[in-house]
C-alpha cells in the first residue's frame, strides 16, 4: 500500500504541532532517528528512505509524523550548507589576511587598512552564522551550548 500526500512538509509539521502540542518534538525526533537508521541500514537518501518507509506502513499518523521530520532534516541540511559556505568565505579572508601580513610590497598604510577590512568582514560572516543559528528553532534537545566566539580571532 503506497501513501499519497496532498500536503507540504511544513503543513505536516504544523499539523503536528496541533495534533500533539506537548510531544510535536518528540514525534520529529523519533521520526528523524527512523528515517537515519533507514539510511544507514539501506544506503538510501532521506527522500528515499521515507518513500520505503511509506512503502512498508499503513498508518497515516506516523507517516505525517514522518514527512514533519524529513521537512525539518531537510531545513537542517539548508542551513547547514548555508553556514559552511560562510565558513569558506570566513576562510577566505583569513587567507587573505595571512597573504597580506606575509608581503612585503605592501605599504604600512595600505596593511593597516586591509587587515581592517579583512577582519570586518570576517566579523560580518560570524555575525550572520549566529543570526541563522539564533533564527533557528531548536527541537528535541534538553539543553543547548552556543559557542559564539567559536570562529572569532
Amino acid at each position: 500500500m503506497t501513501l499519497k500526500f496532498t500536503y507540504t512538509g511544513s503543513e505536516a509539521l504544523e499539523m503536528l504541532k496541533t495534533t500533539f502540542p506537548k510531544s510535536w518534538e518528540q514525534e520529529i525526533t523519533d521520526g528523524q532517528i527512523f528515517i537515519r537508521s533507514l539510511m544507514r541500514m539501506y544506503q538510501l537518501t532521506a527522500v528515499e528512505a521515507y518513500q520505503k518507509f511509506l512503502n512498508q506502513t499503513g498508518s497515516v499518523e506516523k507517516s505525517i509524523s514522518t514527512l514533519a521530520a524529513l521537512h525539518v532534516m531537510n531545513c537542517q541540511s539548508k542551513i547547514a550548507e548555508e553556514i559552511k559556505g560562510i565558513q569558506e568565505n570566513q576562510l577566505a579572508y583569513g587567507n587573505q589576511l595571512i597573504a597580506l601580513e606575509s608581503s612585503k610590497n605592501t605599504s604600512f598604510e595600505d596593511k593597516k587598512t586591509l587587515r581592517s577590512y579583512y577582519i570586518s568582514k570576517q566579523n560580518e560572516l560570524q555575525q550572520r552564522i549566529e543570526n541563522i543559528i539564533f533564527d533557528y528553532p531548536v527541537i528535541g534537545a534538553k539543553r543547548v551550548i552556543v559557542q559564539t566566539n567559536l570562529f572569532k580571532n
